[in-house]
């Protein structure tokens, strides 16, 4: 089980386990505005992924409070933090989403494995940035969707929406 991330113009894709996705998006998050990637880095704490704890709805409100006043403090895009805020099941984002983000991490890099470790095609950061330039260069959507066992049906929905919207 995992995510796949993908430019519905050109499939060009990389999978990815939900834990690689999450670092993914905390580095992107970093550098949309390193304040706030330190803040994102609470939706990783115990009090937000146990929604049965007493702590959880407290948590919530005081991370979506912060999350506002970041914004307004430092400008930052909304629709770079929907993408930060999607759920990491499925999602997907405009052209001009993917203009913002790519502006935010076109100049960075790194050796980190985000796909699975020990694969010939594992996702590195500068492959993810492909994504990205993708959608920039071809004015398309990105997508990212669960990948459990056999997915083609849920792919082709997500196209097609995408697809629909331009």
């Amino acid at each position: 089980m995992g995510v796949t991330i993908e430019c519905i113009k050109t499939h060009r894709s990389c999978d990815m386990g939900y834990g690689g996705f999450l670092n993914f998006r905390e580095k992107v998050a970093h550098l949309v505005n390193d304040e706030f990637g330190k803040h994102y880095e609470k939706l990783s704490t115990p009090q937000m992924l146990n929604i049965a704890s007493p702590e959880h709805s407290q948590a919530v409100k005081e991370f979506d409070r912060e999350t506002i006043r970041l914004i307004n403090k430092y400008r930052i895009s909304k629709k770079a933090v929907d993408f930060l805020l999607q759920s990491d099941c499925g999602g997907r984002i405009s052209p001009s989403t993917c203009k913002i983000i790519y502006s935010k991490i076109k100049d960075y890099d790194d050796d980190i494995c985000y796909g699975y470790a020990g694969r010939d095609d594992c996702a590195m950061f500068r492959d993810l940035k492909a994504i990205f330039k993708d959608c920039c260069d071809t004015n398309s959507y990105l997508i990212y969707i669960e990948v459990i066992g056999n997915t083609l049906d849920e792919k082709n929905k997500a196209l097609k929406k995408g697809n629909d919207d331009e």
